[in-house]
């Protein structure tokens, strides 16, 4: 294994390196928002931020590379697919071909949607079926088939979606007005639980599921009750090791990034700066 790949990674103003309860280190003088990060095969990043798309190569110490155009300005989201990264922005999802001199050039797949439907927050690929997207918008979810090709609205198209994962079989999602929703084919949704206030993320660990909220933390226990964990401030994002559930991390704002280590019973700051967006644990971990 890489010695990059141990990194612990933090998307804020910029991306920070480090573990817990140690010194985190920033990646470069580069203080962009940061709002996702993907780890690639050859221990490079692929980074999504307010300016763009950016990778950082295997040396963390080099020049980051700009992968966006003039048509891709801003990142909110990425995902692996077959046909590379695909690219979720505020003017809709986005894929793109190289140039002859191997310049990527961007292209929007749902400019015929509505507005806040092209408003992309998250961007999940079917597990069964990596060329059938599940897609977070401002104006709920959508559906892309045969990569992209094709596009559909579904029953939630009403509220903000913040972040959408597919646990328990099924695929769950964080809205700003419905609280927790679920789903056995991403186009037919329900309530899970009480609605709460506006949930930002979802993170599965073991048999609870852990709610990231404007007003803080909650855990969901089989019986589908909330109870309250961890920091009470606006949680955007959480973490939990593959290899430990116990072992879970919030992403706060205010607050920087907290950590529990026996399932929430007891909390403690890592040191991070405010405003953490994206947790990527170790590699062998997940975010």
């Amino acid at each position: 294994m890489r010695e990059a790949s141990a990194d612990w990674l933090i998307g804020a103003n910029g991306i920070y390196r480090g573990k817990p309860g140690e010194i985190w280190t920033l990646l470069g003088e580069y203080r962009f928002t940061v709002n996702q990060i993907l780890r690639e095969p050859d221990g490079s990043l692929t980074v999504a931020a307010a300016n763009g798309l950016w990778r950082v190569p295997e040396d963390r110490s080099a020049m980051w590379v700009q992968l966006h155009d003039e048509t891709l300005t801003e990142a909110m989201a990425i995902a692996h697919s077959p046909v590379g990264t695909i690219a979720g922005s505020p003017y809709g999802v986005a894929v793109s071909a190289e140039e002859d001199q191997g310049i990527p050039r961007w292209r929007s797949l749902t400019e015929h949607l509505r507005v806040n439907a092209r408003f992309t927050n998250v961007i999940l690929t079917d597990p069964k079926d990596d060329s059938r997207w599940i897609v977070g918008t401002e104006g709920g979810i959508i559906v892309g088939k045969s990569n992209g090709a094709n596009w559909a609205e579904t029953s939630l198209n009403d509220t903000p979606v913040r972040s959408i994962i597919y646990g328990r079989g099924r695929f769950l999602a964080a809205t700003d007005l419905k609280g927790v929703v679920q789903s056995d084919d991403g186009l037919n949704w329900e309530p899970l639980g009480d609605v709460i206030s506006a949930v930002y993320a979802i993170a599965e660990a073991g048999d609870s599921l852990l709610v990231g909220s404007e007003d803080g933390m909650l855990v969901m226990e089989n019986d589908g009750a909330f109870h309250r964990t961890g920091p009470r401030t606006l949680t955007r994002c959480l973490g939990v090791d593959a290899n430990d559930p116990r072992v879970w991390c919030a992403g706060t704002d205010p607050g920087g990034l907290w950590m529990t280590r026996d399932a929430g019973v007891s909390w403690r700051n890592t040191g991070v700066v405010s405003r953490v967006r994206d947790i990527v644990f170790p590699e062998g971990g997940k975010a």
